[in-house]
């Protein structure tokens, strides 16, 4: 490596150079917004695109994207569930929520940013209650911390010392009624280590479940504060307000190890601190664990490497699918926009240089429902750019000078993109607050991508074309009509029938839906079989295995992957994951004899796998969903009118139940793909239905208030239809070339976000506008947008 290239490499890796750049990026980008001189935009602009993207390809170069199981494979531990011991000395049995509530607990600690990809699933084989890890591709290193966190209990206890310990232990006592001895060592005031004998009360003061919240004290190395819940609080409160101060102990017993004995000097209540925790990582590790604590102890069985379960042909295809749909995207932007369609292609470039950028820095892993919020990303960055060039149309079409015609264009846009993307950000946060694993996974790629395409419509792109202005590039535009001439479609009388199918279909919907019930739900949800043979490298490839068994008709799909043999590098376990249905298990396996017979003699093995997404935490996205839909009502009541805001609402909560409906009567299985796809299609329906409103919002503004607030509804979404079209066939040519070429894996993804897309484009001209003028009918809507315009000024 070259001096300059080394010098380069060293200050990106320097955390003082990045905190600095950081702040000197955001400072740029304040400046950005807060001139208003076209000039000062083009050079600060500039500044912080070089800055953020500079950054952004030095981290994908250094560090790369991290995939997730699913995509790139990765490590499966197994651990058994030691069953408890009651009081008459007998194990208690492990109940199916006892091992839900582990796998849970376990997700927390591996997973408690929703950044990783983890699939945890309880399994059950010859009477054995196993839970089985599956984590991405990890180093030795990784692997050992991961196995470390997995099994530890974090058993932690509160107990009192014996008033006369001292004493008890100089009369050699080795049993006191009511109390336990443990052995306490510390290090003495020379850094000696020193082994004190301690009696402890045997009854429980605290457990660990009085936690609710323990950190690492970043001021003293070793040391971890603890809060206590309320219940606790006053146990701690009831303990030491009995004790002498300053002269009685209490100790801190974590896995039935003694880790601090001090002296109380005063009555604790809510908070406390543990400290001896000198070892590397060790008050990080306690962190985790006593924020998660188990009731169970786990043992470690095995570690195996596992394959990818959409397997590496499926990844191919979804990649070369993918760019082809992008391309199509492109080409379709450059023949209608022209040259205004390079610029386009440069911002929304920069834009997903942006997006993987920021996952790369902050480790995201990327997933097929993470795919999901990428595709929704750029969707909503293409109808940022359609839509300023459809304003830029209407300034040129006004005779103004191409760089008032800019500055226009853009700043008559930026209401929309702003509210557009501000929904679907409230939608994240809250799916981030409330729901857990892959779905919080989902929530923190959608606000990346959603803060990544602000960038992107608010500065890139408007940036690009003060240069194209200022090199003398651009001096005029030219794009093509979709319509040659004004459409005057009368969208308002058609809303009796269109409302009439749409509920007929709902209902239809509904029915299947009450009718099929939990069967509706697939794998993911509902656990099934697996049936593993063990066979010699070489013998029989897991993608031959794929292929035969895809083909089968199943009553719920099967997937399969490789497991590496962890007592024999040369053997490989072929393993098929499916549905607990008997005939399912009888066809596989009679498909599998016919076309391998080396299967016949291999070693066969069956197990229980549990569902890697337990039904609670569906419910819980459910919850979430409906509290993402009513933020966006009181932000839309805010920013627009209450009757705009109740007709959104109505719409996208139309949109979400067809598409789930119609996924339910096609005969596919709900699995986590359709939850990212749900969440997908929500946040591009709101993003629609808001550019609408936003142009009725102006229409109504600045009308004459005799006009019929339907006949300006019509005006307003007859002025927006060529902008619907382009942006839904943009992103549908995506979703087309992953549906056809992008293998079996992409095809529930694609078909259900490509008919999310239809019905949201039909529901924003014929379910929300309409909904919101017979909400409108008993007061002046004219008047109310112009209140709420000067209260929003």
């Amino acid at each position: 490596m070259s001096a300059p290239l080394a010098f380069i490499y060293d200050l990106f890796n320097n955390p003082l150079f990045i905190f600095i750049g950081g702040l000197v990026l955001l400072g740029v980008f304040f400046w950005y917004l807060g001139s208003d001189q076209d000039k000062v935009k083009r050079n600060a602009g500039t500044i912080f695109i070089i800055g953020i993207a500079s950054f952004s390809l030095f981290s994908l170069f250094q560090q790369g994207l991290k995939y997730g199981i699913d995509i790139a494979g990765g490590v499966s531990f197994t651990l058994s569930v030691e069953p408890n011991i009651g009081d008459d000395g007998k194990p208690i049995p492990l109940t199916d929520q006892a091992m839900e509530q582990a796998c849970v607990i376990l997700t927390d600690r591996l997973n408690s940013t929703g950044a990783n990809d983890v699939i945890i699933r309880p399994k059950k084989k010859d009477n054995l209650n196993l839970i089985e890890v599956q984590i991405p591709a990890a180093d030795p290193a990784k692997r050992e911390e991961t196995k470390a966190i997995l099994t530890k209990v974090a058993k932690l206890q509160i107990l009192p010392v014996h008033p006369r310990n001292n004493e008890l232990v100089a009369e050699g006592r080795i049993r006191v009624p009511g109390y336990r001895m443990y052995e306490y060592t510390f290090k003495n005031g020379k850094g000696e280590d020193v082994t004190e004998k301690i009696f402890l009360e045997k009854r429980e003061s605290l457990t660990g479940r009085d936690i609710v919240r323990a950190g690492v004290d970043l001021a003293r190395p070793g040391h971890v504060n603890v809060t206590l819940s309320n219940e606790g609080a006053d146990k701690m409160y009831n303990l030491t307000s009995r004790m002498q101060l300053g002269h009685d102990r209490m100790a801190i017993v974590l896995d039935d190890v003694v880790k601090s004995a001090p002296t109380v000097q005063a009555i604790l209540s809510k908070s406390f601190e543990i400290s001896g925790l000198d070892a590397p990582g060790e008050a990080e590790a306690l962190t985790k664990v006593l924020s998660n604590p188990l009731t169970n102890k786990l043992n470690f069985e095995s570690a195996s490497e596992i394959s990818a379960s959409l397997g590496h042909t499926a990844l191919l295809q979804g990649e070369y699918a993918g760019i082809t749909g992008l391309i199509l995207c492109f080409i379709m932007m450059i023949i209608y926009y022209r040259f205004a369609g390079l610029v386009a292609i440069m911002g929304l470039t920069i834009n997903a240089l942006l997006l993987l950028g920021a996952m790369s820095i902050f480790g995201f892993e990327l997933t097929l429902p993470g795919i999901a919020g990428i595709v929704l990303t750029l969707g909503v960055a293409v109808d940022s750019n359609v839509l300023i060039y459809e304003r830029l149309r209407e300034e040129k079409e006004m005779g103004r000078p191409f760089r008032v015609a800019i500055r226009n264009s853009f700043d008559k846009a930026f209401s929309a993109i702003f509210d557009s993307n501000i929904t679907s950000l409230i939608t994240a946060v809250i799916l981030y607050w409330m729901a857990t694993g892959t779905i919080k996974g989902f929530a923190v790629t959608l606000t990346v991508g959603v803060i990544t395409s602000m960038i992107g419509a608010i500065l890139v792109t408007r940036v690009l074309f003060y240069w194209a202005d200022t090199v003398g590039m651009m001096k005029d535009l030219k794009f093509l009509n979709l319509f040659k001439k004004k459409t005057n479609i009368d969208f308002m009388s058609q809303k009796i029938w269109s409302c009439s199918l749409s509920a007929i279909l709902l209902m239809i919907c509904i029915v299947f839906g009450a009718v099929k019930g939990k069967d509706c739900l697939g794998m993911d949800f509902t656990g099934g079989s697996s049936i593993s043979y063990l066979v010699n490298k070489g013998d029989i490839s897991f993608r031959e295995v794929e292929g035969v068994v895809n083909k089968l008709s199943l009553t719920q799909k099967a997937t399969v992957q490789e497991v590496a043999e962890s007592t024999d590098s040369s053997k490989v376990n072929i393993l098929i994951n499916f549905s607990d249905h008997a005939q399912d298990k009888e066809a596989i396996t009679t498909a599998l004899d016919k076309a391998f017979p080396v299967l016949d003699n291999a070693p066969f093995s069956e197990e229980t796998i549990g569902q890697s997404m337990g039904y609670d935490t569906l419910i819980t996205s459910a919850w979430a969903l409906f509290f993402g839909i009513l933020g966006i009502m009181v932000y839309l009541t805010v920013r627009f009118e209450w009757t705009f805001a109740i007709g959104a609402v109505i719409a996208l909560t139309h949109d979400v139940l067809l598409v789930l409906g119609l996924v339910i009567v096609s005969g596919t299985e709900l699995n986590v793909i359709h939850i990212g796809a749900l969440l997908t299609v929500a946040g591009y329906s709101i993003n629609d239905k808001i550019i609408v409103f936003d142009r009725i919002r102006e229409f109504l503004r600045f009308s004459d208030p005799n006009e019929s607030a339907s006949q300006i509804m019509n005006e307003a979404i007859n002025q927006t239809l060529s902008r619907t079209i382009l942006t839904s066939l943009s992103t549908l040519a995506v979703l087309v070339c992953l549906y056809f070429f992008g293998g079996p894996s992409m095809e529930d993804f694609a078909w259900t976000i490509s008919a999310g897309i239809l019905i949201g484009t039909y529901s924003s001209i014929f379910i929300a506008s309409p909904a919101a003028l017979f909400f409108s009918r008993k007061h002046g809507l004219h008047e109310e947008v112009r209140q709420a315009m000067k209260a929003g000024a």
